[in-house]
């Protein structure tokens, strides 16, 4: 039968028969499960040689001695145009997965992977089952990503979690931002003493995340909140505990003094060992996000704001060009606050917005977070601010939060106009429902699919911890305690 919701085992990822992505159709037989183990094939045919046995060796480490066997060979399917496309179908001869690529590959089997469910009747698992079903999948948008906040209060097992949980939903890039928390040897004041996000562990998880299919592109914010701390809480990771380099920040330290020559160096800096320490992805975000109180500085005040943001940002754009990576920024402050276009949107950029905007370099990825639900403009046209910044040019994403509502008309519109991505944002509220909400609205979304109400959500998360082979329970479920530790303390 046909359907458009998935009845049978939840499953978050992307196999609904959707109205926004016409590459996806999805059929099962009610109530019908064959044995997925040890005495199953799985037949792949894929032109990439890697993928066979990329597939074996993780059916291994999930499946141990009831692994499945993996086979190269012609299935009989097509899967969709696209670097990511697949097609599967299960049935009594076994599995078979026909993928473009390894991405391909490993897409289609995380999708069998939370479809198993364990064999009944025995009290230890013996083998898993699956429906009898075919798919065609592929997804809506290429570019998908999350956005995740190192903070000293993350451990780097929660971060762990968060990109393995990521890839899982087929997200695949995750933006990681480190608030204060990134071990730089170069400028080793730049951070709080002690962080958790040290090299070594940059590299174990770049090297996670290019085995199960998501790049890690790392931040670093480069005007705005150069506190690297909320502003709620008044902290400074550089002044509070190294004053002397009070010349690198405006007065009050949220934000870089960008006419101090001295900034564009030490930035610079760190932005080259951050980005080699993560490999050399695609592409590097400067944040430039709420630079509230820029430029009030002596110096500063003594060159017009647009001529010195933009040789501050063009500047750090073309050093993040040659090497070989593109810049991504937040939109915010490229938008003027008193332009009656953007009513009900995001926007704190000054009366020189426009011209900031229209001289950075167009390889530059605008990132248009808007956490509000105003869709549409007073014309009733959708999503002004992002048709707004592809119309001049620009690479555009689109960045919800918690609006889950109105993701999919993002991502819709994204893709659309042909736009460039959609990055789902979680700040500090990477923890409870609002952590399911946001992955599970924004993996719809991003891939185009209805959201459907299920449990998938802890099931994925307990196959990450498995991959993880977790023992704390502080790194299950997710919150770190069913009840705050301080409520006993009373």
């Amino acid at each position: 039968m046909r359907i458009k919701t998935l009845a049978i085992v939840a499953c978050l990822v992307a196999l609904h028969v959707s109205a926004a992505n016409k590459y996806q159709t999805f059929e099962w037989e009610k109530n019908s499960f064959v044995p997925f183990d040890a005495a199953t094939t799985v037949t792949l045919e894929c032109p990439d040689p890697a993928a066979a046995g990329w597939l074996s060796a993780h059916y291994a480490e999930w499946y141990g001695k009831a692994a499945p066997k993996v086979v190269a060979g012609a299935v009989g399917l097509k899967p969709e145009k696209g670097d990511e496309a697949y097609a599967a179908s299960v049935g009594e001869t076994g599995v078979k997965i026909a993928a473009n690529t390894l991405a391909g590959t490993r897409w289609a089997s995380y999708t069998l992977r939370q479809l198993a469910i364990a064999k009944r009747g025995t009290v230890k698992a013996e083998g898993r089952l699956l429906p009898k079903l075919k798919i065609t999948d592929r997804p809506h948008l290429a570019f998908r990503a999350v956005h995740l906040c190192w903070f000293p209060e993350v451990r780097p097992q929660q971060m762990e979690r968060a990109i393995r949980l990521a890839a899982l939903l087929k997200f695949n890039y995750a933006i990681i931002e480190p608030w204060g928390m990134y071990e730089s040897k170069k400028h080793p004041w730049w951070h709080w003493p002690n962080p958790t996000m040290t090299q070594a562990e940059v590299r174990r998880l770049v090297a996670i995340g290019k085995d199960i299919g998501i790049t890690l592109i790392p931040q670093i914010n480069c005007y705005g909140h150069a506190s690297s701390s909320r502003g709620c809480t008044i902290k400074h990771s550089v002044l509070d505990i190294h004053p002397e380099y009070e010349p690198l920040f405006e007065p009050g330290g949220w934000c870089w003094c960008i006419s101090n020559p001295e900034t564009q160096r030490v930035l610079r800096e760190l932005i080259a060992e951050m980005h080699e320490n993560f490999g050399n992805p695609p592409f590097f975000h400067i944040g430039c996000d709420e630079a509230f109180g820029a430029q009030t500085c002596p110096e500063c005040v003594k060159t017009p704001h647009a001529e010195l943001a933009l040789k501050h940002f063009t500047g750090l754009a073309e050093f993040i060009r040659s090497r070989g990576a593109r810049a991504m920024m937040w939109h915010d402050m490229l938008l003027d606050k008193s332009d009656p276009r953007w009513k009900g949107f995001i926007k704190f950029g000054g009366k020189h917005a426009t011209e900031i905007l229209d001289g950075l370099p167009k390889d530059v990825v605008i990132c248009d977070w808007q956490y509000w639900n105003a869709t549409k403009d007073k014309d009733g046209k959708p999503w002004p601010t992002i048709t707004y910044f592809k119309e001049k040019g620009f690479p555009v994403a689109g960045c919800p939060w918690m609006n889950g509502g109105v993701m999919t008309s993002m991502a819709n519109h994204i893709a659309a106009i042909g736009g460039f991505g959609f990055i789902e944002t979680t700040w500090h509220h990477l923890r409870g429902s609002d952590w399911e909400k946001m992955y599970k609205w924004g993996a719809y979304a991003a891939w185009g699919s209805p959201v459907s109400h299920d449990v998938s959500f802890q099931r994925s998360l307990r196959l990450v911890g498995n991959d993880m082979k977790v023992t704390d329970y502080l790194d299950t479920g997710y919150l770190n305690h069913q009840v705050p530790p301080a409520w006993w303390a009373r």
